[in-house]
C-alpha cells in the first residue's frame, strides 16, 4: 500500500471519518492481514474517469465475515491521484444497511442513529490503534501523535 499512496495519504469513510498517512495505511494493512480470518474478498465493479484527470470514481464490493456474520458491502469511492500515487480516497456506503449485516437485529434497529455510528467509529479507532501498537513500523506513528 505504501508504494501506491503519498506520504500524506488520506482515507475517509463512514467508519473511519478521517485517517492520514500511516493511520490510513495501517487501516488497510489491518484489513488485508485479517483477510484469511474474515474471508475478505474485494471485487471492482466499475472505474469511471472524471473531467479532472487526477480524480477517478470507482465502485467495488467488499465481502467478508464480521463477528461471524456474512457481510456484503457495495462501496462508492472517489480517488485523487498525484504523481501516480493515491493521495486521497473517500469511500461511501449505506451505513444502516452495513450495520444491519454486522450487528444483526440490533444493528438493523439502531444502525441509522448517530449513537450507533459514533459507537462504531470509536470501536474501530481503538481496534486500529491496538493493531498499530503491535506493528513496529506503525507503532512509531502512534508515538509521534501522542
Amino acid at each position: 500500500m505504501a508504494l501506491h499512496t503519498t506520504d500524506e495519504f488520506v482515507f475517509e469513510d463512514p467508519v473511519f471519518p478521517h485517517l492520514e498517512g500511516d493511520f490510513a495505511r495501517g487501516m488497510f494493512k489491518m484489513f488485508i492481514q485479517g483477510a484469511p480470518k474474515t474471508g475478505a474478498k474485494f471485487t471492482i465493479l466499475s472505474v469511471t474517469p472524471t473531467n479532472d484527470p487526477n480524480i477517478v470514481m470507482a465502485k467495488y464490493r467488499a465481502e467478508y465475515t464480521f463477528n461471524g456474520k456474512p457481510v456484503t458491502n457495495e462501496i462508492s469511492s472517489v480517488l485523487t491521484v498525484e504523481e501516480g500515487k493515491v493521495s486521497k480516497q473517500v469511500d461511501a456506503f449505506d451505513f444502516p444497511a452495513w450495520a444491519a449485516q454486522t450487528g444483526g437485529f440490533m444493528g438493523w434497529l439502531f444502525g441509522a442513529t448517530s449513537f450507533a455510528q459514533s459507537s462504531t467509529r470509536d470501536k474501530a479507532k481503538h481496534r486500529l490503534e491496538h493493531f498499530m501498537k503491535k506493528d513496529p513500523d506503525l507503532a512509531k506513528a502512534l508515538e509521534i501523535r501522542r
